[in-house]
């Protein structure tokens, strides 16, 4: 939606014709477009492989893990990102966080193609840690992989998915009743229940339970981090030919006696 944006392609939201924006959450309400549902990025790690729970992104991305440290190669953004918040980088600042993920994928960290791989290496124990969406991880243990999560102490990177208007939407004002109907409490609850994604407004009534396993905790909240979409707009090309060519390219040393 950002590089829409850019492009001049988006209509500037009127909020005042989305009667159900007023209980919108401020970090999902964008000149625009609308937050339609949220996630963070955690560190989600098998119990029973894992002895020492991570606390955060520098504990995660440690050699010390060795080959069951699982990474997805179509989020090498995230990654990048995380790993940037492990060395003392930013949100809009990911060159701290390379010579971590050189360590990491010199010391055996594995690289699988989708979040569906990752899934599967996790369930067979092939690996036992890695950082994935929480709303992607609470579904995970319906079937059957047991992992239980952990919000990084050096901030959570949001995840949110939303809907915006195009200048040559041909019916705006059916526009506008689609984005109202999505920021119900009904249909918010139901993705909370459904799918583990967050409600963006404050009128929904998640379930306790529910709540207590997608949601984040008051502390939690405050480590809530918004993307640098201008950022990550200007630098995906060279971020993107640095993960194919520096990390995916790099040869794996071998430890000294090794043959």
């Amino acid at each position: 939606m950002y590089e829409m944006k850019e492009a001049g392609v988006l209509e500037t939201i009127d909020y005042g014709k989305i009667p159900n924006a007023k209980s919108l959450l401020p970090p999902m309400r964008y000149a625009y477009g609308v937050g339609h549902i949220y996630s963070g990025k955690v560190i989600p790690y098998n119990p029973k492989l894992i002895r020492e729970v991570p606390t955060g992104f520098a504990d995660t991305f440690d050699p010390r893990h060795g080959n069951r440290l699982g990474i997805i190669d179509i989020q090498y953004q995230y990654t990048m990102m995380a790993s940037a918040l492990a060395s003392g980088g930013s949100m809009s600042n990911f060159e701290p966080g390379k010579e971590r993920l050189l360590a990491v994928k010199n010391a055996g960290a594995r690289i699988y193609p989708t979040k569906e791989a990752l899934a599967q290496a996790l369930q067979t124990e092939e690996i036992a840690l890695c950082i994935m969406w929480k709303a992607r991880a609470v579904q995970w243990p319906n079937a059957g992989i047991n992992v239980q999560t952990v919000a990084a102490k050096e901030g959570v990177p949001l995840y949110i998915s939303g809907f915006a208007i195009p200048k040559n939407a041909p019916t705006k004002e059916g526009a506008y009743a689609y984005l109202n109907a999505m920021l119900e409490p009904r249909a918010q609850e139901g993705f909370a229940q459904d799918m583990g994604y967050n409600p963006t407004v404050a009128t929904a009534k998640v379930p306790e339970a529910t709540q207590k396993r997608i949601g984040f905790t008051a502390q939690e909240q405050q480590r809530l981090k918004d993307l640098d979409y201008g950022y990550l707009a200007k630098n995906d090309s060279a971020l993107k030919e640095w993960w194919g060519q520096g990390l995916q390219g790099m040869r794996r040393r071998r430890p000294r006696g090794a043959r």
